[in-house]
């Protein structure tokens, strides 16, 4: 097969999704050629729905905040995270922290949010090719080689300065590089669809998701898209779908159903999507950058969905490949060496989630989490993670500590398994 050299670029983004499409709008916002490449046609259906107030600085750096706002999405204002039994509910309000200064977001239809942000890469000045898949890529005199196929099968190659990797769960970079680590604690699998009917909320909380906490440590999300449709998924950890390998296909409904406080909700509802089923959702990469390249989005890594830290990591990776790309190219420094202050960033805001993420599958943290108390000012600093903050201020962080430091104190004593005589928050401070 004949492959055509096409017109070199400053840079080459793979992948139209939100970090993709964030970091040609930075890159080609400054001045910079850009070339996107996105092997699928959008719209096009996308897990990941809910988002964090932190995305609306992101969403007004990029100039799409108005856009979003004028989209009719579902307005988010916080989350509810409920017992089995539906006998506990614990309510996260942003507006509880100081640090939330937007203390609402939106619930979005991917197949719409995702399409905003790949047009605002367009009129940035990015020239975007959907329906191009990138097939390979090699460092050659001085270059990032890009190999891609359009949809009639011709293959092109296109030279780059500088790549950027935002082709997702697929990670071009990372597979070839064997850079990608999966994250031996939280291997889970997750089986979704979108329901018609499903009974939803009142008042202004109406648009908030809701996570039901099952007694086997899986969840359940509830994520309303509009007054009738409502993302519904199970997630279970992996061993549990290993020994019922069989009833893997019927895991969603069963589950709902076996659930008391979740199958009300279902009464006279119907499916209305196709089952999807995603498998080990976190993992990360041994590094973020190399040589003339840098990792976005879920190419780099991805973590477990319960805080629905998705599409602002894109978002922010995304509009940090974007700006480390303008100041390499700027310098003509290039290296890994250069981009390590990107790299370093990806991995603390990683870790940072990370820490909240695991704790969720800790009996004695899901205890606290249903006793929330603000006494020293620990539901605030919660709040402000929750919310999508991985800068917080030093007391924040110091109320976080001393938030696992109770976590661990549950554990120690025993809490998680009184559950119904544990105390709240406050009353283990004084």
């Amino acid at each position: 097969m004949s492959v055509q050299t096409s017109v070199e670029r400053d840079v080459v983004v793979v992948g139209g999704g939100p970090a993709g499409s964030s970091a040609a709008a930075i890159a080609a916002r400054g001045g910079a050629g850009v070339l996107l490449l996105e092997r699928e046609r959008f719209p096009r259906f996308h897990i990941g729905e809910s988002l964090l107030p932190e995305s609306n600085r992101l969403l007004r750096e990029l100039g799409v905040a108005e856009r979003i706002c004028d989209a009719g999405f579902v307005v988010k204002r916080g989350a509810s995270f409920w017992s089995e039994d539906g006998e506990r509910e614990s309510y996260i309000d942003f507006s509880l922290s100081r640090e939330v200064r937007e203390p609402r977001t939106y619930q979005v239809p991917r197949d719409r949010f995702d399409q905003i942000l790949l047009d605002n890469a367009r009129d940035a000045g990015a020239e975007v090719r959907e329906g191009c898949r990138a097939e390979r890529f090699e460092l050659e005199n001085g270059r990032i080689w890009v190999e891609h196929t359009d949809e009639s099968g011709a293959m092109s190659r296109t030279g780059a300065r500088v790549l950027i990797d935002a082709s997702g769960q697929r990670g071009l970079v990372a597979r070839a590089l064997g850079l990608r680590r999966k994250d031996p604690q939280l291997r889970s699998v997750a089986v979704h669809s979108q329901f018609e009917g499903v009974e939803q909320l009142d008042g202004e909380r109406a648009g908030d998701i809701r996570i039901v906490s099952l007694s086997d440590l899986s969840w359940v999300w509830l994520i309303p898209l509009s007054p009738g449709v409502t993302s519904v998924g199970v997630v279970v950890p992996r061993e549990h779908v290993a020994r019922r390998e069989a009833l893997v296909g019927d895991l969603l409904e069963g589950t709902l159903a076996g659930v008391p406080s979740v199958a009300r909700l279902f009464e006279g509802s119907k499916r209305i999507a196709p089952v999807h089923r995603e498998a080990d959702f976190s993992y990360a990469p041994t590094h973020y950058a190399g040589d003339r390249w840098l990792l976005a989005g879920d190419a780099g890594s991805f973590l477990d969905p319960v805080f629905s830290t998705g599409v602002l990591l894109a978002l922010e990776s995304g509009c940090d490949a974007g700006r480390a790309a303008l100041r390499g190219l700027e310098r003509n420094e290039l290296s890994a060496a250069a981009f390590r202050d990107f790299d370093s960033a990806q991995k603390a805001r990683y870790r940072f989630f990370r820490r909240m993420v695991a704790a969720f599958y800790d009996p004695a943290f899901r205890d606290v989490m249903f006793r929330p108390s603000n006494r020293a000012g620990i539901l605030g600093a919660m709040v402000s993670t929750l919310a999508g903050n991985s800068r917080p201020g030093w007391m924040t962080r110091c109320r976080i500590n001393l938030l696992f430091w109770i976590v661990a104190l549950h554990r120690r004593l025993g809490f998680s398994e009184r559950i119904h005589s544990t105390p709240a928050i406050g009353d283990v401070v004084s």
